[in-house]
């Protein structure tokens, strides 16, 4: 929650943290802010359940156009350490739970890298250069930062939302699905909802949240999957 004052702006930020009696804070000030998330918590927990499932086929779905007479790029594996290859383990295991990966006989068959997340967790890709070669490119833009910005003048109070694995949360369309085939060390895989490294993406999902979210665009914008509320 943020209050400006003149050229000021006042930031609150309220996450968990450890306290003791080195740290000289107030533990039983940070005991009733605790207290309240859980509440919170408790009040909406509806709201704040793990992401699954795929949603329903809607005017949303995400498209892949390619020329009927594009050549489907060649692809070989990469090779993966022995950290990488648990990893994928993990992460194909919570996917196919999630129903957001199937099994494919695609022709498509990128392989796929691992990317260090600034917390040091990986985060497993597709390289998907050479199906964006022969992608038709979305031209939707992205709105400036500044001009978002502009948009806030004179607000008060704000509500930051940054949605939960946003991509995730759109489908792509059924008959495209193949496209997104991606080879494994154990076979291979397609996604039923967006993954990253596609091109148009960005642009796809820009389009989507301002057709969302036009009813409420005086006093809400929105970049991506983050949304300001003022």
């Amino acid at each position: 929650m943020t209050k400006s004052s003149g050229d000021r702006i006042f930031v609150i930020d309220i996450h968990e943290r450890r306290v003791g009696k080195e740290s000289g804070e107030d533990e039983s000030v940070l005991a009733d802010l605790g207290k309240w998330r859980v509440q919170i918590r408790r009040d909406f927990d509806d709201l704040f359940q793990p992401l699954r499932g795929v949603p329903p086929p809607g005017e949303h779905d995400f498209h892949i156009h390619t020329a009927p007479t594009a050549k489907i790029p060649p692809h070989q594996p990469y090779r993966m350490t022995q950290s990488e290859r648990k990893e994928f383990v993990v992460q194909i295991k919570k996917l196919l739970a999630n129903g957001w990966v199937m099994d494919s006989h695609s022709r498509y068959a990128p392989p796929i890298i691992f990317v260090k997340k600034p917390d040091t967790t990986l985060r497993m890709c597709v390289d998907y250069c050479g199906l964006n070669a022969i992608m038709a490119k979305d031209r939707y833009p992205l709105p400036y930062i500044e001009d978002l910005l502009d948009k806030l003048h004179g607000a008060q109070v704000f509500t930051k939302l940054d949605l939960a694995s946003g991509y995730h949360q759109v489908r792509v369309h059924s008959d495209e699905c193949h496209k997104t085939a991606f080879i494994a060390p154990d076979g291979f895989y397609e996604y039923k909802v967006i993954p990253f490294g596609l091109a148009n993406v960005p642009a796809a999902f820009m389009r989507m949240m301002h057709k969302i979210l036009h009813p409420r665009h005086r006093n809400a914008i929105v970049y991506l999957d983050h949304v300001l509320i003022f």
